[in-house]
């Protein structure tokens, strides 16, 4: 395994780790095949990836019970990183957080404790003395960010008097791009490290059709595969540090064994070149947010549903639609093309339903928004 230090600190982190969503449950808990992601993480800590990432809204807690049981009696040789949900950030529900994370991971501090997505409706200040004071106190060593943007990162780090923040994290893979333009050169110039998540798009970078001839080609000549060539371009980015989550214990140890060979030059800059999605402007009213049959998702279906925000989102759409004002990006929702002739849209709206409203409500639906478009009609059922 190799290794890359965390941020400006003295502490080493391995360039793969565990990624947690979804282990445990992700909205609401899962308390099925705990025993099996119990031993899928032992075995990624044997094989070196001894970073594990999770969070306190994964399972409504359960992914952190589970990470406290894998790492029961090797807790000092695993780094655990943790979140507290935006809905948790007066100082007061931070410091709760943080004790109930720290009872169910079965430790008495955390290694990385991020927040998950920032709040327009909570000052950040208040969040980063929470932080302070639980660094002061022992129960967390390093600060985090995740889901965040420039503006925000540099707000968080400024509300801090005695600690800085160590990384951000963010989705980062062959399919989407956007960091590249202004965090990734952000992170390499201030020494904050990159926590890329979904570093294989959701497993689409190997299965899919995106790009992933030119990976295959590439993968043929060192005797890898697809995937492992995808992990292996994204850290050798200096700041970039990858955090899949394995199906299956085949996954688990080809991703543990992703960086155990040197991409050239050449195949490096073949993969930039030709791997990569455009991102196109949209207009909303192209959109649609939810296809036929699928009105009971969670999802608003007009801007007035969206600013009453009776489902409860946090950050609400219009939360996030005000402070869409002091961001310099937003990013880009997916789409996949509408399949067939008898309809008045494009496009469905397949992750990002909250970014889409707020970006409705910010413009009064007359701008169109940044977007991806997907190959594939596979629906996902990310909110924000």
């Amino acid at each position: 395994m190799k290794y890359k230090v965390l941020g400006k600190t003295a502490t080493r982190v391995p360039v793969i780790g565990q990624g947690c969503m979804g282990i445990g449950g992700y909205l609401t808990r899962d308390s099925k095949c705990g025993a099996r992601q119990i031993e899928l993480l032992k075995r990624g800590i044997e094989l070196g990836m001894t970073f594990i990432d999770t969070a306190e809204g994964y399972g409504g807690g359960h992914s952190e019970e589970i990470v406290g049981q894998a790492v029961r009696g090797i807790r000092d040789t695993v780094f655990v990183a943790t979140k507290v949900s935006p809905e948790h950030l007066e100082y007061n529900d931070v410091i709760r957080s943080a004790e109930k994370s720290l009872s169910r991971l079965n430790t008495d501090y955390i290694d990385l404790y991020q927040v998950h997505w920032p709040n327009p409706q909570i000052r950040l200040e208040e969040t980063m003395r929470a932080m302070e004071q639980l660094a002061q106190q022992g129960k967390i060593r390093y600060i985090g960010l995740s889901n965040f943007y420039l503006n925000g990162i540099r707000e968080a780090q400024a509300a801090l008097a005695r600690n800085t923040i160590v990384s951000v994290q963010l989705e980062y893979n062959l399919f989407d791009r956007n960091v590249e333009d202004h965090i990734l050169p952000f992170c390499q110039a201030q020494g904050v490290t990159l926590l890329a998540y979904s570093p294989l798009d959701q497993g689409r970078i190997a299965n899919g059709n995106e790009g992933t001839e030119t990976l295959r080609a590439i993968a043929a000549k060192y005797g890898k595969t697809a995937a492992q060539v995808a992990l292996n371009w994204l850290t050798s980015h200096r700041s970039v540090v990858a955090i899949p989550k394995a199906a299956n214990r085949k996954h688990l140890e080809e991703n543990a064994s992703s960086v155990d060979f040197e991409l050239s030059q050449e195949h490096f800059d073949d993969i930039s070149e030709t791997v990569n999605t455009e991102c196109i402007a949209v207009p909303t009213q192209r959109i649609r947010v939810a296809r036929n049959g699928q009105q009971d998702r969670q999802v608003y279906q007009t801007k007035e549903q969206a600013i009453d925000n009776r489902l409860g989102f946090v950050p609400s759409p219009a939360a996030l639609a005000s402070a869409l004002s002091r961001e310099d990006f937003i990013k880009p929702v997916r789409l996949i093309r509408t399949a067939g002739r008898d309809t008045e849209y494009d496009y469905d709206l397949v992750e990002g339903r909250i970014r889409y409203w707020a970006w409705v409500i910010a413009h009064n639906g007359k701008r169109p928004i940044p977007a991806y478009v997907r190959e594939c009609a596979e629906l996902q059922d990310a909110a924000v």
